[in-house]
């Protein structure tokens, strides 16, 4: 009897995993894999960013692989993100009375800002109290000039419909960015504009669902400085608390997909710890637009779509870079191998021509991002990367991109082992062994 396309592409996925160690590990990691506790900690609470891990994934990772942290140490995350492995690295560093190295990589400008003022704000702590409070001051009287502060609003269909924000606080809100710019600079300027992205999803009406904004009706909107007060507030309570650290940390605005010789601490890593964006369709771009745009970092629509085509090519909502970098390199053949019976599992209906594209475009993204960590770790190193598994399509004509196995076939392809496939939770929305989230461990051959 003749093999069906799901059939081929899931027996294409065990061959490919069968010499791996795959270890069921819900017990440890389930909830390592989300951002558990988070929200309670101290800089990690600034804002939430749903798509976060726990703070306490990167010290899981330590004990398991028996590493002490002891001395100086070095960590690297080309998908910094919220910062989460940054910070996780700076307080393991405190804890065990030593100081670490840590760079990261971002690619949205807010989330980016984001990363860098909490990361810089953990490392520094107390030094920044008095400058913190002396500018919250000065944003205060300046956002209170007689006659208001000029400043214009966003040309963006969200902030503009009333529906979602009311127009008085989309006004607030910007006058409340161009009071810090005005006032402030350098770090203290990031977290004070921190506290303002912090504060707009509680000045309207929409919520952010994983995949989008979505209306609630019945939600009251708040007053936009009185938010950015509370938000600042916190700010200046985990400031206080902690004590300045001897770690050194950075992190750039930058392509996480090879533009490390220009990062410093990415030479010789003891650890890279990241998440790539997974191949769900989810476009960050759009999740982050309002605070993005209430920040200043976009000034048109043309703004938006050209950060859109910067990122990884994980989703199919604008038309990506339709070159391979793989298909001219050494690795084609085994490439095309890896990615054929997946590109055959795609069914022929409309959205066909998306899904090529986001599978090449993916493995493309992701064998640049493992050669560039590749060149970065050193000889003792180790990689782990948290990334989800996710079905396409819909009945029979559905098909599941396995990411984790999917990067850790092109691992290997640029110098790395699979030393253990961690898997940390299965999916509950749908059923299968393959729709999993996983922690992937490799170390460099």
């Amino acid at each position: 009897m003749a093999t069906t396309t799901g059939e081929a592409l899931i027996s294409h996925y065990q061959a490919l995993q069968k010499p791996w160690k795959v270890t069921q590990q819900e017990a440890s990691y389930g909830k390592l894999v989300i951002p558990t506790g988070n929200s309670q900690l101290p800089f990690h609470r600034w804002f939430h960013l749903k798509e976060a891990y726990s703070s306490q994934l990167l010290a899981q990772l330590f004990t398991d692989s028996g590493y002490s942290g002891e001395g100086r140490f070095s960590v690297f995350d080309p998908f910094s993100g919220s910062g989460t492995t940054a910070l996780s690295a700076v307080d393991l560093a405190t804890t065990a009375s030593s100081s670490v190295t840590v760079a990261g990589i971002e690619r949205n400008p807010f989330i980016w800002e984001l990363s860098q003022a909490k990361l810089q704000g953990r490392v520094r702590g107390r030094d920044y109290v008095n400058d913190f409070e002396a500018a919250f001051d000065e944003v205060d009287r300046h956002f209170r000039l007689p006659g208001g502060v000029k400043c214009e609003i966003p040309r963006q269909s969200t902030l503009q419909n009333d529906k979602y924000f009311p127009k008085k606080n989309v006004e607030d809100l910007v006058a409340i960015r161009t009071s810090i710019d005005a006032v402030s600079d350098g770090p203290i300027r990031s977290m004070l504009r921190v506290a303002l992205a912090s504060s707009v999803e509680a000045c309207g009406r929409l919520r952010r669902d994983g995949r989008a904004l979505r209306y609630e009706p019945s939600r009251r909107p708040r007053p936009a400085w009185e938010v950015f007060a509370e938000r600042s507030a916190l700010i200046l309570q985990d400031l206080s608390i902690t004590e300045p650290t001897s770690s050194v940390a950075n992190i750039a605005l930058g392509d996480g997909r090879g533009e490390y010789p220009a990062i410093k601490g990415t030479s010789d890593c003891d650890w890279i710890v990241f998440s790539p964006p997974y191949p769900n369709n989810i476009d960050y771009t759009e999740v982050y637009k309002t605070e993005a745009w209430i920040l200043g970092c976009y000034k048109s629509a043309e703004d938006m779509r050209a950060q859109r085509l910067l990122t990884v090519r994980s989703h199919p909502s604008v038309r990506f870079n339709r070159q391979y970098s793989f298909e001219g390199s050494a690795h084609a053949s085994a490439v095309e191998e890896i990615i054929r019976p997946i590109l055959r599992a795609v069914p022929d209906d409309r959205y066909k021509a998306g899904r090529l594209e986001l599978i090449k475009g993916y493995a493309d993204d992701m064998l640049t991002t493992l050669q560039s960590c590749r060149r970065a770790v050193a000889h003792h190193g180790k990689l782990a990367f948290v990334v989800g598994n996710s079905a396409h399509g819909a009945g029979e004509a559905s098909f599941v991109i396995a990411a984790d196995i999917l990067m850790g076939a092109l691992a290997e392809l640029v110098g790395w082992r699979v030393a253990d496939v961690r898997v940390a939770r299965h999916l509950k929305r749908r059923t299968g062994d393959l729709l999993r989230e996983s922690v992937v461990l490799l170390e460099p051959i």
